[in-house]
């Protein structure tokens, strides 16, 4: 029973990861093509490589959050394993892209 609410409730959190990053990639779109259309893309490109990069980051914190609740139903040593790295690898991410935001975001405050 319990197996099967967490089932579940990974599933969901994943799909709502999946969603928000199909919107984050389409909202980033529409802001490039809004600012193509200005013919301002070169002063709003890394505007909204930001924020595109902020919503990854939420995502990825969403699924590292669903494969923290799947290591309560994986009984194996080598599905412990498996969600380990995927987890280490998705962490690695996050932080890069952090890392990417706080750099690009002190630039940003050093131009100004």
């Amino acid at each position: 029973m319990l197996e099967q609410v967490i089932t579940i409730t990974v599933q969901f959190i994943e799909g709502v990861a999946a969603l928000m990053i199909a919107g984050s990639v389409l909202a980033g779109a529409v802001e490039l093509g809004n600012a193509a259309w200005r013919r301002q893309l070169a002063h709003r490109t890394t505007a909204v490589r930001l924020r595109l990069a902020e919503r990854l980051v939420l995502s990825l914190e969403f699924l590292i959050a669903a494969d923290i609740l799947k290591t309560v139903v994986t009984p194996t040593l080598e599905g412990m394993a498996v969600l380990g790295a995927v987890i280490v690898i998705r962490t690695v991410l996050s932080l890069s892209i952090a890392y990417e935001l706080r750099r690009d975001g002190n630039q940003r405050k050093d131009e100004s």
